[in-house]
């Protein structure tokens, strides 16, 4: 996708990952250029244990509600996959400066998988959940915290 006129060019190759609890999406761009590149996806499949059967009082019994410490460990998962596949694609020379969004809650977390290499390199974080916004959206977003 080309960006309008109305947004800056990328002036150095751009790593944008957009991610959320359960995937990432990747997007390169350079000058007016911008193009998904890569997505990174894990599955939120109950386990085993999940789905216990709670006796109620009236003898009768239900189903249990996922947990969201699944939720976590495929967050984490996804976490994991995303910071070596941004660690490998920083060491080919791929890109020059990352940025990140991420929903505000899990900012944090996200920094601390990431490996100090890319941390120096990543110079614009937005707390916000982009991973279904239009690709112009995400640009705008990034460009206002740079």
């Amino acid at each position: 996708m080309t960006i309008p006129q109305d947004l800056q060019p990328f002036r150095v190759s751009t790593l944008i990952a957009v991610t959320d609890n359960v995937q990432a999406k990747l997007f390169l761009a350079n000058d007016r250029e911008v193009e998904l590149i890569h997505t990174i996806s894990t599955k939120l499949e109950p386990m085993e244990q999940e789905r216990v059967q709670i006796i109620t009082g009236s003898g009768g019994a239900r189903s249990g509600e996922q947990h969201e410490d699944n939720q976590k460990w495929t967050r984490e998962q996804l976490y994991a996959q995303l910071a070596a596949d941004l660690a490998g694609r920083l060491r080919n020379g791929d890109f020059e400066a990352l940025a990140v969004t991420a929903p505000q809650e899990h900012v944090n977390e996200l920094k601390q998988s990431l490996h100090a290499d890319l941390l120096k390199v990543a110079n614009v974080w937005v707390g916000k959940n982009l991973t279904n916004d239009d690709l112009l959206d995400i640009v705008r977003h990034v460009q206002e915290e740079a």
